[in-house]
């Protein structure tokens, strides 16, 4: 993945032949926990959700998202190498607890930069991850939903894992708008 600072992307991936990721809190919690130790270091997270065989991130890149490691036989940005320790050390933890082997992952991650129309896109994204759980059909309303951060965005005096401020910058939107965009993806 190429990354490029200040460019948004979406990020997402999903279980190896559709297969579920997350079967209880503890796993969504596991994840979370490798979120907070891997990407959240590296990126600024403008909306995450966990579904059961998959995930969404919006990110904005930053310069350390950016920058190269350069010690490997090819040179990975320090966002890639993130992703890649997330999904790989919660796959040693997953397959240990359920005393399985091989790839839980679908490959590696996708990702879609947010270039023509960037802020309609990333907009769209955010409404997308935010509402995806009440579009599958999981819970009735987004807020239902625990394993996203539309949470954040409903409850401000929660800190969380995104940037809500530059989320709101970036896309142009107030808080309401983001809790209310559902209805117009």
């Amino acid at each position: 993945m190429k990354v490029i600072a200040g460019e948004v992307y979406h990020i997402y991936n999903r279980g190896n032949q559709k297969q579920q990721l997350f079967f209880d809190d503890r796993n969504y919690g596991y994840f979370l926990e490798k979120m907070v130790e891997y990407l959240v270091p590296v990126t600024d997270i403008l909306a995450w959700t966990l579904m059961p065989n998959h995930f969404h991130f919006l990110v904005q890149a930053s310069k350390l998202s950016a920058a190269l490691i350069y010690d490997r036989q090819l040179p990975i940005s320090n966002l890639s190498e993130a992703l890649r320790l997330m999904q790989c050390t919660y796959t040693k933890g997953f397959n240990a607890q359920y005393e399985k082997s091989g790839n839980l992952f679908h490959q590696k991650f996708k990702s879609k930069i947010m270039d023509d129309n960037k802020q309609e896109n990333a907009r769209n994204v955010l409404h997308y991850i935010h509402w995806n759980a009440e579009k599958a059909g999981l819970v009735t309303r987004p807020d239902d939903w625990a394993y996203s951060s539309y949470h954040e965005y409903l409850h401000p005096e929660i800190t969380g894992f995104c940037n809500k401020e530059l989320a709101m910058q970036i896309l142009d939107l107030t808080r309401q708008e983001i809790l209310l965009g559902g209805s117009i993806v």
